[in-house]
């Protein structure tokens, strides 16, 4: 038997440590189960194992690494690489993003939501303030406008949601406690027991949300066009273990962002065409909110705005700016430049 050379031996655990090197693996929490919420990071996680020939891998795990209010202090202690988190759960943790949380922002679309999320992200104050958790906003995960389902006669004016118990957080919150209702920061994983329990009445989501946590199952109506406003979910990774990344590792990683927004978008562009049919299926009534309810709402919003603005300037941010970005943005999307 041969033996090898103290040379030999050491050139052996070079290239081991080297091959260990330049393979990276992140881990990612999430929660609830995979769904059109969550399809740009599966996305994501393939394009990225795909293009390094298997060199960076990502394990997606839905409530094994965190929960979902805690996502974000996990990423600040390195507990996991990449995390999803929403707003709303933590507003005093992500002041700067509740800006596109507010009610009644007029944005009419998904395209739209991922100009004025990413628009905001890139916002020096939105870094500055994320960085205190160690974490790099990397991309959103647009949401449509939210609707309520409900049990029991519908809620379709104003007067009829006074005492009404409804799950929303964040700028929705604020708008359906303005309206005389009482809301309710439940999870999304607790509105189902929340609903069905009678806790609450109503529960307001996307679509894709009433679908995996089943609340549409037990719904008697659904407002097809309230459209009050969504709640914004970034996805973040920690800084250290993004700058850790080789050169190319990062490009590849931020080069398919856009490539995981485009899909995440066709996908849901499937699911809300087959809105229609599940709510059939189900057998759920339809409720369209009149316009001038709708226009009361809105007016009932633009104090919340003021007040969101006044709030945020005390706390030592640009939040006239942020608001103002929200809206120049949409400006420029709707020009087509």
């Amino acid at each position: 038997m041969k033996h090898l050379t103290t040379t030999a031996i050491g050139a052996v655990l070079s290239v081991s440590f080297v091959g260990e090197a330049l393979a990276t693996e992140w881990n990612v929490s999430v929660w609830g189960q995979r769904r059109a919420f969550t399809e740009h990071i599966h996305y994501l996680a393939d394009a990225v194992a795909e293009a390094t020939d298997g060199e960076f891998t990502m394990n997606i795990s839905y409530g094994g690494l965190s929960n979902n209010r805690e996502n974000l202090d996990g990423i600040s202690i390195g507990a996991f690489e990449m995390a999803q988190f929403c707003a709303g759960y933590h507003p005093d943790k992500n002041r700067a993003i509740t800006v596109l949380e507010l009610p009644f922002m007029d944005v009419r679309n998904l395209d739209e939501e991922v100009a004025v999320s990413h628009a905001v992200y890139a916002h020096p104050a939105v870094a500055e303030e994320m960085a205190q958790w160690n974490a790099r906003m990397l991309m959103t995960s647009p949401m449509p406008q939210y609707n309520l389902v409900g049990t029991g006669e519908p809620r379709d004016e104003i007067a009829e949601m006074d005492g009404m118990r409804v799950r929303a957080t964040g700028g929705l919150g604020e708008l359906f406690s303005a309206m005389g209702a009482v809301p309710t920061s439940v999870t999304s994983s607790e509105a189902y027991s929340a609903m069905e329990g009678g806790t609450v009445d109503t529960v307001a989501f996307a679509q894709h949300a009433h679908l995996s946590f089943r609340t549409i199952d037990i719904a008697d109506w659904w407002t097809e066009n309230l459209n009050p406003g969504t709640v914004n979910c970034p996805v973040v990774v920690n800084i250290d273990a993004y700058e850790a990344l080789s050169d190319e590792h990062r490009e590849i990683l931020d080069a398919a962002v856009d490539d995981a927004i485009d899909y995440y978008l066709e996908n849901y562009g499937e699911l809300l065409a087959r809105w229609d049919a599940v709510l059939e299926e189900r057998g759920v009534e339809r409720i369209t909110i009149a316009d001038e309810q709708l226009a009361q709402m809105a007016e009932a919003a633009a104090p919340i705005h003021q007040a969101w603005i006044e709030e945020m300037n005390a706390a030592g941010l640009p939040a006239q700016e942020l608001y103002d970005l929200v809206g120049a943005t949409l400006q420029e999307v709707r020009s087509g430049n």
